[in-house]
């Protein structure tokens, strides 16, 4: 009798959502992607950022130094805005020496399956770098399973050293990201603005301004139409706010599109009137996007403003 691997996950003992569930992630490619790649992705909704970059061009520019990521949890973005920024670990193979360089990985294989995770630390011949904030460093002490495997390896590689650097901001805890600095608190608390503005302006001829500021966050959903209207324009609008505040402007970047906000949202007319009252005014280019990596049936989708006029008001 042949037994299908899928089985398993649509076991009778789960529920039928759950099962339709289980069903759509086996299918996704996306996700079959995610699980495939060398780069190792923490999280599906990576792919967006970077079908939304290859197409609007948002972080490879050279003089784009910082990127701040709000909602980073559990890190897919700011693995991708550390990769265009050139930061990553050298790939090693026996007898070769460093032979080429990938984007930013996990040190700890965050987000991949055990046997993944297992065959990291066994391999020597993989060389992982760390490069994160004085709270990533904490948790590592905390946290046997973030102890660099490769510790006593005299021949160990440097890290891949990229420019500038992303800040990462979640209410929950992210594993270290080469390149990236990372905060577990409210981005719009007094806590956050202080270390984001000392992070900003310990940068040598900075301005104390990022060049982009992605947001892929998102309430939790109640169902209720209204609620949850109101909960994805309060999002947008603090995005907004906080933008104003830490955001470059074309002017100062001297091109028309220097200064790009990256902001998720959910379709529907009060939105709508948002991008024209808020977004349209203080941006020279305001452009949708829903990236194929979207779901379909999804409400979601992007709003790439570009060339922030940083207007007072």
């Amino acid at each position: 009798m042949v037994i299908r691997p899928t089985l398993p996950l649509l076991s009778h003992k789960h529920s039928p959502s759950s099962r339709a569930w289980l069903a759509r992630q086996f299918r996704d490619p996306y996700v079959k992607a995610r699980l495939s790649s060398p780069i190792n992705y923490r999280s599906r909704s990576a792919f967006k950022l970077v079908e939304l970059e290859n197409k609007w061009r948002i972080i490879d520019y050279k003089d784009v130094n910082t990127v701040i990521d709000l909602g980073a949890a559990p890190g897919g973005w700011s693995q991708v805005a550390a990769g265009k920024l050139g930061w990553g670990t050298w790939d090693v193979r026996p007898g070769k020496g460093a032979q080429s360089l990938k984007p930013s990985i996990a040190p700890s294989g965050y987000g991949l399956k055990k046997e993944t995770k297992q065959a990291i630390r066994m391999d020597k011949h993989e060389k992982e770098a760390d490069w994160s904030g004085a709270a990533g460093k904490a948790a590592q002490d905390e946290d046997e399973d973030l102890a660099d495997p490769f510790a006593d390896d005299l021949m160990a590689l440097p890290p891949a050293v990229g420019r500038g650097q992303v800040i990462a901001v979640d209410l929950l805890r992210m594993e270290p990201i080469p390149g990236v600095k990372t905060f577990q608190m409210d981005f719009l608390s007094p806590s956050a603005e202080k270390y984001i503005d000392a992070l900003l302006r310990a940068k040598h001829d900075s301005d104390g301004k990022a060049e982009v500021i992605l947001s892929d966050m998102a309430a939790n959903f109640t169902g209720n139409v209204i609620a949850d209207t109101e909960s994805s324009i309060a999002i947008c609008e603090s995005v907004f706010a906080f933008a104003r505040r830490h955001l470059r402007t074309a002017e100062s970047m001297k091109r028309p599109r220097g200064g790009a906000l990256v902001l998720k949202h959910f379709a529907h007319p009060e939105m709508d009137v948002f991008r024209r009252k808020v977004l349209e005014p203080n941006f020279n280019v305001v452009g949708f996007d829903k990236p194929p990596s979207s779901r379909p049936e999804s409400r979601e989708g992007y709003w790439i403003c570009l060339g922030f006029k940083g207007r007072s008001s």
